[in-house]
This record gives structure tokens, sequence and C-alpha cells, in this order.
């Protein structure tokens, strides 16, 4: 009824009345028939929409400098402690991983010398222990013209010590840990000393190398 009232209204009233069947009927019908369609695929698609949302995730990663998560050294080893009348000939060089070149002079029996020094780990990451080697004493005659003889060198490298250890006098050991937070600092001293009750006499200088010791940590 609607739909006819409306072609009424569009002018196509006479086409209905006479006869009935002519070709403005048929024409009326398949626009019916067409904007009928029409409105029930806009309806489908409206009714079956449905809401989408796309999410994304991304960023970067910044590796940084080694020193800023790695950093194990040493500190500058402290003023020595002689013992007897041993004096200090040249003061130790030191960087952050090499302590060297110091020089002590030992006139007799009895006489030492004692280094104090830190490893600290100012990382980001506890530092373990992984090797030790420690170094030992070699006696030679001097180079000038007065030098001991062999014989004596040798027998004074028997009455010298070498000792490096923890400040409290514990070995250091391998897989002893420095962490990156409280405690990050081991003290160590090295002692090099001439025992008090040695026999050994030089007819001239004796030239004594402490040899090297490395430490070697590792990322715990």
């Amino acid at each position: 009824k609607v739909i006819i009232d409306t072609l009424e209204e569009l002018g196509y009233n006479n086409y209905y009345k006479i006869g009935g069947k002519d070709k403005m009927k048929d024409r009326g019908f398949k626009v019916i028939a067409i904007a009928a369609l029409l409105l029930a695929v806009v309806g489908l698609t409206v009714a079956y929409a449905s809401y989408t949302e796309t999410l994304r995730v991304s960023g970067t990663v910044t590796a940084k400098g080694s020193t800023e998560s790695w950093n194990v050294h040493f500190t500058e080893p402290s003023s020595p402690t002689l013992g007897g009348i041993a004096t200090v000939g040249t003061a130790p060089n030191t960087s952050a991983t090499v302590i060297s070149g110091f020089n002590v002079n030992f006139f007799a029996p009895g006489d030492s010398i004692e280094y104090n020094f830190n490893v600290v780990n100012a990382g980001k990451l506890n530092a373990k222990l992984t090797a030790v080697s420690l170094g030992s004493l070699s006696c030679a005659p001097g180079t000038g013209s007065t030098k001991a003889t062999a014989e004596e060198a040798n027998a004074l490298c028997a009455d010298l010590t070498f000792k490096l250890t923890y400040a409290d006098g514990t070995e250091i050991k391998q897989n002893d840990v420095i962490t990156h937070t409280s405690n990050n600092t081991k003290a160590l001293k090295l002692v090099v000393s001439w025992k008090a009750d040695s026999h050994v006499t030089l007819s001239g200088d004796a030239v004594v190398t402490v040899g090297e010791s490395v430490l070697t940590y590792t990322q715990a």
C-alpha cells in the first residue's frame, strides 16, 4: 500500500488504473525491487560489521660501553710500612690494572717492606677470581762494580719471604667473589722480608726480583 501510494505521488497512478500490465508498471516494480535489494544489502552490512583495533609494540636496546658494567681495578698503594733499616728507592707505578716498578733497599736481616692496596669492583656485575698466579723471588748478583757473588745471592733468596695475601693475612683463593653492591672492596697486602735470624752476609749488592703476580677476575 505504501509503495503504491508512493508511485501515485510520482505520477504513475494512471498506469496502474489502465489495463494493469503495461511497461511502466513493470518498470516500477523493477525499481522497487532494486531499491529493496539495496536496502537489504545495506542492512546486512551494518548488522554484521565488527570493530577492529591493531596494537603494536616496538623499541630499542642500547648496548652500553663495557666500562659502565665492568670495572675491577686497583687503588693507589698506601705509603709503605718499612721494617728494620730498609728504605724506599723508587715508589711503585700504578694504573687501574698494574702495580709495578717499586724498588726497596735492604741492608740487614730484619728489613722488610709492606704495601697495602685494594681491589675494587666499581661495576654493575659481581666479579669472581677465576685464576690466581702468585709471583716468587729470584736473586742475582748486582750489576754495579761492587756486587755479591752468585752463592751469596742464592743464600739471600733462601732467607727472604714474599707474600701477597688479603690484608688480614688470609690466602687469596680462586673463586673468591667481589660483589658490586656492598663489600665491593678487597684489601690486599704485599710483604717482602729478610728473616731476622738470617746469617747471610753480602760482599756487594744483590738484585732481588719480585716476580709478577696475576689475578684474573671474570663476571660471576
